[in-house]
């Protein structure tokens, strides 16, 4: 039979909203109707028109319009925390832009002071800052001396603990400065964070640097959409640009400032990344600090004069200065990017499979997979974490990624899960794989693209539960699809097939070993401690509290069982004592527990 182009795409079309539904209702079952609604205009835009709308992008095409240049008074400090420090020559409606951007995007709450150095300007520039923009501190150059001396210049008049070096061509987002910061302060290893660049049309410029061993630099990203998952998660950085770069002031005049022998300009931000490193200090990528960058506007873009041509002249010095070093670094090839951009990474790399990412104030289930990722992230491994519903439910996969786990999840540029997985065993080193239904679905790809040790996580044994629902609680399980002995023959498979498989307690552990399971494993439930600024007696408490998700049957029955079956009892003695029901997904059936002494 053979179809037409209409009919296939008809087909196709059906089957993206299929998959569309199945996302909706779980967004609307975790989020409400409102942001499910939004999330799903955009994804019906997108398969009927091929078109992303993503407001991230409507957000960066709307904010790079320049603002217009007005009266301006800067929020500035005594005693700054930060001093953001911005060279300028010429181009006065681009420098005006970028210090309104930080006036409205700065929280009030950051101390902070910013020093242009006019870099001996040729046009209006110096006489439009004196009439326009009060509270900002200007240098003037006798001569154009070039982003280097205009860098040092700025940072030797500094009085902030931390400089942050911004050019006058960009224009920040919202919480770009605070989330450098968020980064630095009070992390000791930590010598430079560097921020997302993007163009003003809202592609991608670079999202973090990468140097290859012959000294040539690749912009990490560059015109690729930057809300793909693999940009937008911490971590260290061969370099990030001097156009958005922040730094410790002590440590910044350790070093001497920037270095010289790059005068003008072009590498001198790589070579201060390079010897934070030597120093042992680590320079991070900050996804959630999102600049727009005019690139080219002071410099020009022709790589055979003016500045611009040191960016030829300084990869030769930067080369021979950093020779031995480069020598573990990677040869210059598109395929080799993947591994490039994760070369500083823990290693080995362990992709953690779930059915979505930690709820982990929903679900003691997350609480403990998240401290596991906690663990391996401690123990120096890199984590990519695998969500199979592909959704970044926030705020919990932010959290994420903010430790430094990569979240692989789907966009509206590219939604094909499969492929995404598909595109990073070949990264992966071990595979840590939850319930058995996710091993149904991806132990044979993994097998068959790697090597990579599996872990089994059965997250509980589903058969035993299963079982005893039907023998105890509801027979009509008798009539499921997926019947215990279903689930025991899969679960006995796939711990058998596994290097090595995980259990939540001893008892679950005695049932796989007397099964015949080998290398069974137990990792409890995890908490952090906890620690009260006031400790209530335990005469002065009063009530009981039952906190779970209710969208697990055997919580529900537990409940029931508690507010039916065993409080009558307590009741009858202590009526003055109360229940208090905690948790998420709230079901009919727990609502109608509420009384006179629970709720």
């Amino acid at each position: 039979m053979v179809f037409s182009r209409g009919v296939f795409m008809v087909i196709m079309i059906i089957f993206k909203v299929k998959k569309l539904l199945k996302k909706f209702v779980f967004s609307l079952q975790e989020e409400g109707w409102k942001p499910a609604l939004k999330k799903t205009k955009r994804k019906i835009i997108k398969i009927l028109t091929g078109k992303s709308s993503s407001e991230f992008e409507e957000q960066v095409i709307e904010s790079a319009k320049l603002a217009e240049p007005r009266p301006l008074e800067i929020a500035s400090s005594d005693d700054p925390l930060v001093s953001i420090i911005i060279p300028a020559y010429n181009q006065f409606a681009y420098t005006f832009n970028c210090l309104e951007s930080l006036s409205v995007n700065l929280s009030s709450d950051l101390a902070y002071e910013i020093i242009i150095v006019n870099d001996a300007s040729t046009d209006d520039t110096l006489e439009q800052l004196a009439t326009l923009v009060k509270g900002i501190k200007v240098l003037t150059n006798a001569e154009n001396s070039g982003f280097i001396r205009s860098c040092n210049y700025g940072a030797s008049q500094a009085k902030g603990q931390y400089l942050y070096f911004l050019n006058n061509d960009t224009r920040i987002l919202e919480n770009c400065l605070e989330s450098l910061l968020k980064l630095i302060v009070n992390n000791p290893q930590v010598g430079a964070v560097g921020s997302k660049l993007i163009y003003a049309n809202s592609k991608q410029q670079e999202a973090g640097g990468i140097i290859w061993n012959s000294a040539d630099g690749w912009n990490y990203g560059r015109l690729d959409s930057p809300e793909e998952p693999e940009y937008n998660y911490v971590r260290p950085v061969d370099y990030c640009s001097g156009a958005s770069l922040l730094i410790p002031t002590d440590l910044f005049k350790q070093l001497g400032g920037f270095c010289q022998d790059f005068i003008p300009a072009y590498y001198e931000d790589t070579d201060l990344c390079f010897a934070l490193r030597e120093l042992g200090y680590q320079v991070l990528y900050q996804p959630q600090s999102n600049v727009i960058h005019y690139e080219g506007i002071t410099s020009g873009t022709d790589l055979s004069s003016g500045i611009k041509q040191y960016q030829v002249i300084n990869q030769t010095k930067f080369r021979e200065k950093w020779s031995k070093v480069l020598t573990k670094h990677l040869d210059n090839d598109a395929n080799n990017v993947p591994k490039a951009a994760r070369r500083l990474q823990g290693n080995p790399t362990i992709l953690v499979i779930d059915s979505y990412v930690p709820l982990y104030d929903r679900e003691s289930g997350c609480v403990r997979l998240l401290n596991i990722l906690k663990l391996l992230l401690n123990l120096g491994y890199s984590v990519i974490f695998f969500p199979d519903n592909g959704y970044p439910e926030q705020p919990y996969t932010s959290v994420l990624q903010q430790m430094g786990i990569e979240v692989i999840y789907g966009t509206a540029q590219r939604y094909n899960l499969e492929e995404k997985l598909i595109k990073y065993l070949p990264l992966i080193d071990g595979v840590w794989l939850c319930r058995p239904e996710l091993c149904d679905k991806y132990m044979d790809l993994i097998r068959l693209k790697t090597k990579a040790p599996i872990i089994y996580d059965t997250i509980d044994l589903h058969f035993l539960r299963l079982k005893r629902q039907k023998d105890y609680l509801d027979p009509s399980y008798q009539n499921t699809s997926w019947s215990w002995e279903t689930y025991q023959k899969l679960e006995l498979n796939y711990a058998n097939q596994a290097e090595a498989t995980v259990v939540v307690t001893e008892d679950e552990k005695q049932v796989l070993s007397s099964l015949g399971v080998k290398n069974v494993w137990v990792i409890p439930n995890i908490h952090e401690e906890i620690s009260l600024s006031e400790k209530v007696a335990f005469d002065q408490r009063s009530g009981l509290v039952f906190i779970g998700s209710y969208n697990h049957p055997p919580n529900i029955d537990a409940v029931k069982w508690l507010c039916l079956e065993i409080m009558p009892l307590v009741w009858a003695s202590r009526p003055d004592i109360t229940v208090n029901l905690l948790g998420s997904n709230l079901k009919d059936e727990v609502k109608e527990l509420a009384g006179k002494n629970s709720q």
